[in-house]
């Protein structure tokens, strides 16, 4: 649905033109009534409904006349982008007069024209009250958004990863905005599904029309729901709450293996981790794993060596049954010093590569939580010996690293770091930290 380019701008345009005109002759042949009496009048109908999927039962959510040609009003939608903000619509407090919190509406610009069909979180509190009001779900009203709707944009998910990931059934199956769901997660884990929203809209309208699309299509054996974007609720005023099975028999945790035999356990419904992580980290360890094996090939040729006997011996550790698992070794000299910082299986996987590894936790986060979540999964790889982990705050600081002579002290250091700007209005303290926290990374990595 998204193009780019020239050619693709003024097909934009002419599509925007012709839709234009066919919604005008359609309006023209209803015998429509004026304006204002038609908002009323569909507010009015719409009283009591949260969530009506559909097209002429929703009321209708009115967007501001534009400022300029590309700013304001209906130019963020022109753009593609799926959001409206609390700024950009006229008749807020009009929505709000019908008692609910969360609403299905259609979106008109302040000319009457159409734009498509949205999800509104009406919702007020909270330090910076809800800035986005609005998700755009479709860019045609008539549609009805029900399952079937749900499902459809599940399938195209779906077959996308398989493009992607032939063969594989552990991946981000939806990713909000970039699959067309917007305020929606979900990561495939084999025939087990976590489920996540991070907008409360999505939660309260359409929990139960989602469920039943994945099971439509994918037919799981079961499907969690976890709130572990916690900033992104908060700031959606929406509530956090424990991991639980909404569908299906789980059975416990499920195994995950890497492109290199290491294996990730998740248990969905525990806490002190973010599903989705491990998919995300996939980059991340191609780029770690090549890392470590070029340093551990430098070591061996000043050595005269070779390092085929070490990788074999390594993958053979990490193929290990439960019982067999020996967690007792000891590192080389010459073995890679990684620091992970605020990576949640990331400096545990590097361990398993043979490379001894710092994992740096955040303190404000559940600190014992994470640190069993590591230690278990560096017991599973049989490397526990080569972990170590350290807790930090907000503001880095290198002495805190544990090491005699921080500066410069580790082979590889890799940096994920958690949402230190949530909002608008931290958005210069987080620029700060961001910028401190790849110094203290820069500073601890060796030259070369």
């Amino acid at each position: 649905p998204y193009h780019y380019g020239p050619a693709a701008s003024l097909q934009r345009r002419v599509a925007m033109a012709l839709r234009s005109s066919f919604l005008l002759l359609r309006r023209r042949q209803a015998c429509l009534v004026p304006h204002a009496s038609r908002i009323c009048g569909r507010a009015a109908s719409s009283l009591g409904q949260a969530h009506s999927g559909s097209s002429g039962k929703r009321p209708t959510l009115l967007m501001v006349p534009r400022t300029g040609r590309e700013k304001g009003g209906d130019a963020r939608l022109a753009r593609q982008v799926p959001w409206i903000f609390r700024n950009e619509a006229s008749n807020v407090d009009e929505l709000r007069a019908l008692g609910k919190t969360a609403l299905l509406v259609n979106v008109e610009n302040s000319e009457g024209r159409e734009l498509g069909a949205a999800m509104c979180n009406l919702a007020k509190g909270g330090s910076t009250v809800v800035n986005i009001l609005g998700r755009m779900l479709s860019d045609n009203v008539a549609i009805d958004i029900d399952s079937d709707f749900f499902a459809a944009r599940i399938k195209r998910a779906v077959q996308h990863r398989e493009r992607m990931f032939p063969g594989q059934q552990h991946y981000r199956l939806i990713n909000g905005e970039g699959d067309l769901l917007p305020g929606v997660l979900c990561d495939r884990y084999g025939d087990v599904l976590c489920l996540q929203f991070t907008a409360l809209a999505a939660e309260l309208l359409f929990q139960e029309d989602f469920v039943a699309a994945l099971q439509a299509v994918l037919s799981p054996r079961a499907i969690i729901l976890r709130c572990d974007a916690v900033d992104d609720r908060l700031l959606e005023t929406a509530p956090i709450k424990a991991p639980e099975v909404i569908c299906g028999k789980y059975e416990g945790a499920v195994e995950v293996a890497s492109e290199t035999g290491f294996t990730f356990e998740a248990d969905l419904l525990a806490e002190g981790w973010t599903s989705g992580s491990f998919f995300a980290e996939r980059q991340l360890r191609e780029l770690a794993a090549g890392a470590i094996r070029q340093h551990q090939h430098r070591v061996d040729v000043r050595r005269g060596g070779s390092s085929s006997g070490r990788s074999i011996a390594r993958r053979s550790t990490s193929n290990a049954s439960d019982g067999e698992l020996d967690n007792s070794g000891s590192s080389s000299p010459g073995d890679p010093k990684v620091l992970s910082l605020f990576g949640e299986s990331l400096g545990v996987y590097c361990a398993a590569q043979g490379a001894d590894a710092t994992c740096v936790v955040a303190s404000w986060r559940p600190v014992d939580i994470y640190t069993k979540q590591l230690e278990a999964l560096a017991r599973r790889n049989s490397c526990l010996h080569r972990l170590n982990v350290l807790t930090l705050g907000k503001e880095p600081r290198l002495a805190d690293l544990g090491e005699d002579e921080p500066l410069e002290a580790f082979d590889i250091v890799t940096l994920e770091p958690p949402a230190l700007a949530p909002s608008y209005g931290r958005l210069e303290e987080g620029a700060r930290l961001y910028t401190a926290w790849t110094a203290l990374a820069a500073s601890a990595t060796k030259p070369g």
